[in-house]
């Protein structure tokens, strides 16, 4: 392994000269990146447990003296201006919405002037269909892919913990 670097000199590094290390330096700093990262997720989220904590009755307090029960309201303490949002959530019935654009239909109106419809394909769903149908389907289809992820493992017996 090589000691000469740190985990907190890897940023200025090179990704090549990164990528030559041994594999047992890479994987050493993954666990201690995934550490690193565990443990400042921890603290944030026990900073905003206790702003939230400090702060809360205050900002629903300011939120009902300005009949604004979502959204974000400001106040002072001290040097500071606290900012607070409380966003709105909707959640909508997809039967009664669906039920409701046929009877837009069945008026006459366009329900597109009123409400935005999405078709979803599970790709589990398209995987269990019929090769015809899938067909059928593939000119309306697009396959994008996300960013590669990748994990260093020692098997039991090779060295793992």
């Amino acid at each position: 392994m090589n000691t000469t670097l740190s985990i907190h000199d890897l940023p200025e590094q090179p990704t090549a000269q990164v990528a030559a290390l041994g594999i047992e330096f890479l994987a050493e700093m993954l666990e201690q990146a995934e550490a690193h990262l565990n443990r400042a997720k921890a603290i944030k989220a026990s900073l905003d447990e206790a702003i939230a904590h400090r702060y809360g009755e205050m900002a629903n307090q300011v939120r009902a003296q300005n009949s604004k029960p979502t959204g974000i309201v400001r106040f002072d303490d001290g040097p500071f201006i606290v900012i607070t949002d409380l966003p709105k959530k909707p959640e909508w019935d997809q039967e009664k919405l669906a039920e409701l654009v046929g009877k837009i239909q069945e008026s006459g109106e366009d329900p597109a002037d009123y409400v935005e419809v999405a078709y979803r394909v599970p790709e589990s769903r398209y995987n269990a269909w019929p090769t015809s149908i899938r067909k059928f389907f593939e000119s309306a289809r697009t396959l994008k892919v996300g960013k590669p992820t990748f994990k260093l493992e020692r098997p039991a017996g090779r060295g793992g913990r």
